[in-house]
């Protein structure tokens, strides 16, 4: 579990895949002291395990169908990755619960900036317009931000200045595809629609 809210964001180092598997190296922040073998890192947004690590890098495996799923088959040598180690338990929640489950992939149309606020307006599949709300959270490449504004086929989410200084969003080129995490309470709710009430038993039975 984790808080979309980015700790550091390094670089891709290197990229292997072999049988279907794919190792990605990436370059370990010199905060990541506690990182071992089997840690939970949200990379991108997509929580990945540990593999191997040095004090220069750490390596990630990632499946087939997660290279499909998000934008880790389109990473490169050199690439920025936002990087966030699972939340603790005790420490606070500043941006919203994030599985580091990634359920699509969707472009950035439009970029503009409005009195020192960045505004990013993405894609949105129409299949999944009920899981956006307007001033909802939705992670981005594993980063939590709050909807600003909503249409039929696109949203958008505005970018503070701390977040433009400590993510990879404000380097994205039009085109880009991005990760996206709908929000898992937004999943829940829909998912039950047929249900005459979302109960305390059922969120109970979901972990919550």
């Amino acid at each position: 579990m984790f808080t979309g809210i980015i700790e550091a964001v390094k670089s891709v180092k290197s990229i292997r895949t072999v049988s279907g598997k794919t190792n990605v190296t990436i370059a370990r922040p010199d905060n990541f002291t506690d990182l071992k073998v089997s840690s939970s890192i949200a990379c991108n947004g997509i929580c990945l395990t540990v593999i191997k690590l040095d004090k220069e890098s750490f390596t990630v495996e990632i499946m087939n169908e997660t290279m499909k799923k998000s934008n880790a088959g389109k990473w490169w040598n050199g690439e920025l990755i936002n990087l966030e180690r699972a939340l603790q338990v005790g420490s606070r929640l500043d941006g919203h619960w994030v599985q580091g489950h990634v359920d699509t992939t969707t472009p950035l149309l439009e970029t503009k900036t409005v009195n020192s606020t960045l505004y990013l307006t993405f894609a949105l599949p129409s299949k999944e317009n009920a899981l956006v709300v307007k001033q909802g959270s939705i992670a981005i490449n594993g980063v939590s931000l709050t909807v600003s504004d909503l249409k039929t086929d696109r949203f958008t989410v505005a970018i503070i200045g701390h977040t433009i200084d400590n993510t990879n969003l404000p380097k994205l080129a039009l085109g880009s595809y991005v990760n996206l995490e709908y929000d898992i309470l937004g999943k829940y709710i829909l998912h039950q629609k047929d249900r005459n009430s979302l109960d305390l038993e059922y969120l109970n039975e979901q972990g919550f």
